[in-house]
């Protein structure tokens, strides 16, 4: 039965396109009553971070000695992010160019963490980076101002997304700390939805079910569903929040 959910709810490429609407869904929907959505610079941002997963992608099999990266493809790559860095350098400003600059860097020179055995701090800093910078961002981008008391909103997603991350990299972990983390993510994501939408948040709970299934089934598949569907459910009721 859990096989079957597996393979029905799995769709790789699908999530590959999903995830930057993640990193940057939030931002853009709090930046709703402030101003009109702004299409163009949505788009132009998820293509910034969809270029950069590509590039991350591609630079942490460098560590993998039988991996060969395609140089056109690389530097096609890289000229595309150049290109854009240089747009909202000049939409926007200077700073929004150095802030995205380093947030470009540090995605393509994880890498080298892989060599001191410190891929999972890499993992913890790029989780954050790119839940908290870059929804941070998409709502700069929006309204041309930043709002901090969305951080605790952008945070809530960072245990399905450092899951999911960590998966990678095949870190044990026992049952009982991973049912921690687990409950963890939903504890918080209640609490900080309960403030806007009352008990309307425990409607997050309708994907616990596939968090029962991370016992016996830690793998980069089930962390990808149980991100993807915790994230839609959680968007989903960040918009409710709006009315």
């Amino acid at each position: 039965m859990k096989q079957w959910v597996l393979e029905k709810l799995y769709h790789p490429v699908l999530f590959f396109f999903l995830v930057p609407v993640f990193y940057l869904g939030l931002g853009a929907i709090f930046a709703l009553p402030y101003d009109t959505f702004k299409g163009l610079a949505f788009l132009l941002l998820y293509l910034f971070v969809l270029v950069n997963q590509m590039l991350e992608n591609m630079l942490l099999r460098i560590p993998n000695s039988d991996f060969e990266i395609s140089k056109p493809f690389l530097l096609g790559l890289e000229l595309v992010n150049v290109l854009l860095l240089g747009y909202f350098a000049f939409r926007y400003s200077w700073l929004a160019f150095l802030v995205l600059g380093c947030y470009t860097l540090i995605i393509q020179l994880q890498f080298l963490f892989s060599y001191y055995d410190l891929n999972h701090v890499a993992i913890i800093v790029t989780t954050l980076l790119k839940l908290v910078l870059l929804n941070g961002f998409s709502f700069y981008a929006q309204v041309r101002f930043i709002h901090p008391r969305f951080i605790p909103i952008y945070l809530s997603l960072f245990i399905p997304f450092y899951l999911f991350e960590v998966s990678r990299i095949d870190r044990p972990f026992k049952k009982s700390w991973l049912f921690g983390l687990v409950l963890s993510a939903y504890g918080f994501g209640v609490i900080v939805l309960w403030q806007f939408i009352g008990w309307q948040s425990l409607l997050l709970l309708v994907t616990f079910p596939l968090a029962g299934m991370f016992p016996n089934t830690f793998r980069r598949k089930m962390t990808s569903i149980f991100a993807c569907m915790f994230s839609l459910v959680y968007m989903g009721l960040c918009f409710l929040t709006l009315f």
